[in-house]
């Protein structure tokens, strides 16, 4: 008897952060961050990381003067976690600068069809790659985007204050042309 084939992926889509939806993106933040980086960088970093780049004013900023673009990602009408990417601009690599999900949502598909819905969306706008930074600790992390097609094309270790650093591999994904 043949094992039953797996249950469909609910369709997962990216639907724009606005700017009065910032409060709720920095939320859940602050709930997916403690998870994904403990034993990683320790606490401190994690919370010295979080006011630097998910304060609400800095996100303000990334949307409106950098023209990073925060999604959501929604399956079943359910926020389950969210990316920024951009700026897009043709002919060039487009930054994948945030990309997490709720813990509860993760190795069951999610991830890989929100990459490949922005990797759809960037082509698009004529973006050659997708380019991101990773911690070089975060195994799980550099699985999954391995998985998604992308590869280590350098290393960078750069202080971010506090006495902290970011030790990253940057990975890209090249996209069809």
């Amino acid at each position: 008897m043949n094992p039953p084939p797996p249950a469909p992926l609910t369709g997962i889509a990216l639907i724009p952060v606005t700017e009065a939806a910032v409060t709720a993106l920095r939320e859940m933040a602050c709930l997916i961050w403690p998870v994904a980086y403990a034993g990683i960088i320790p606490g401190s970093q994690i919370d010295y990381m979080l006011e630097w780049m998910y304060a609400e004013e800095s996100i303000h900023r990334e949307m409106a003067e950098e023209s990073i673009a925060y999604h959501w990602i929604i399956t079943g009408g359910e926020k389950i976690g969210f990316l920024a990417a951009g700026p897009v601009a043709a002919g060039a690599p487009c930054p994948l600068n945030k990309c997490y999900l709720l813990p509860e949502h993760q190795r069951c598909g999610h991830g890989s069809a929100a990459i490949d819905a922005l990797a759809s969306l960037v082509s698009a706008a004529g973006a050659t790659s997708i380019e991101l930074r990773v911690n070089r600790e975060n195994a799980p992390a550099i699985a999954f985007y391995r998985k998604n097609g992308f590869e280590v094309y350098a290393t960078d270790c750069r202080p971010i204050g506090g006495g902290f650093v970011m030790d990253d591999y940057l990975m890209r994904r090249e996209l069809a042309g």
